[in-house]
């Protein structure tokens, strides 16, 4: 799945300005590029869906208006460039040295299973070496705040709970 569903990531990596223009451009364009991502983000097996699986989590309101979002606002290109930015010589450099640097603050992750790119918990530990909790989830993928809002608010309560019984235990100023 990762070397299947990753080419938006290199395009948008490597020519962000060009996908940005062919996109701003049209807006049928801009509509195919962002709900393809909607149907293999959410479940790759929308994909083999005559209709992509689209209202299998999404209304066309809101399908429409997320497109909108981008289009009324001319701001595709610059959503895009953020994964070239994040190549710059500069922050491949704050990159390493964020990576390299252990997270001690109680930390929570949710996991949805069809995420592109998934940690298991036992190598989040070995940057987030208070982590609280790796919730499994039933059912979401990579836009899970939009397709699976509930549940992924009752599991930000949840690890919220947890985060404030280990303070009560634990060093405030790690």
């Amino acid at each position: 799945m990762l070397l299947l569903e990753t080419g938006y990531f290199h395009i948008q990596a490597t020519k962000p300005d060009t996908i940005g223009v062919g996109l701003t451009d049209s807006p049928a364009g801009l509509a195919a590029y962002l709900i393809e991502k909607f149907s293999t983000g959410t479940n790759p097996s929308y994909k083999s869906m005559e209709d992509g699986g689209f209202l299998e989590k999404y209304t066309y309101d809101e399908l429409i208006d997320n497109l909108m979002i981008y289009w009324a606002s001319n701001s595709i290109t610059t959503a895009v460039r953020i994964y070239a930015e994040m190549f710059t010589k500069e922050n491949v450099a704050l990159g390493d040295l964020i990576n390299a640097t252990l997270v001690k603050v109680p930390t929570a992750c949710a996991q949805f299973p069809y995420e592109v790119m998934e940690h298991s918990p036992r190598v989040l530990r070995t940057r987030f070496v208070n982590l609280l909790r790796a919730t499994k989830m039933p059912r979401g993928g990579h836009f899970a705040a939009f397709e699976e809002p509930e549940l992924l608010a009752n599991d930000i309560w949840a690890s919220i709970d947890e985060m404030e019984t280990w303070n009560k235990t634990h060093n405030k100023y790690l």
